[in-house]
């Protein structure tokens, strides 16, 4: 898949940023946020391929406080079944438009097979972080038969 190649590492979109502000702001909240423990506990479970392709910009606030909190959780987490590439959407707006894309962030969740799980669209929706709604989405029921977040 092209995302895999065009996209970077978490840790890497936030060091290339080019709005020192936004960077600034990014790198503090890498080490001022705690993802919650039962979240990470149950992302070093998981025994499957994920691919997580994240669509950012570098002047979104969303952006920039859920790109790190969700870099900060699988670094933690430290399970290579679940892959993370960032794309800045600005550069690769085509591919945004291709997956579906018109909010950011977008972290698209897709299995082994890149069969799309489900998604976290701008702001966390059911739960109050950005691993919470990850662990949601491998926790439904279509990916229960592939996986376990638990």
């Amino acid at each position: 898949m092209m995302a895999l190649r065009v996209g970077k590492d978490p840790f890497d979109y936030i060091n290339e940023v080019k709005i020192e502000r936004s960077k600034h702001a990014m790198k503090r909240r890498l080490q001022e946020y705690t993802p919650s423990s039962n979240s990470i506990k149950k992302l070093e479970n998981i025994d499957q391929k994920y691919h997580l392709i994240v669509f950012s910009a570098e002047w979104c606030g969303d952006c920039v406080a859920y790109v790190p909190a969700l870099a900060k959780t699988l670094a933690i987490a430290k399970n290579n079944m679940i892959q993370a590439k960032v794309i800045d959407h600005d550069n690769y707006r085509d591919m945004g438009d291709e997956m579906g894309v018109g909010k950011l962030p977008t972290i698209i969740v897709f299995d082994k097979n890149w069969k799309e799980m489900g998604r976290f669209i701008e702001t966390p929706k059911k739960y109050g972080t950005v691993e919470e709604e990850l662990c949601a989405i491998l926790d439904s029921p279509q990916a229960q038969r592939k996986s376990s977040c638990q």
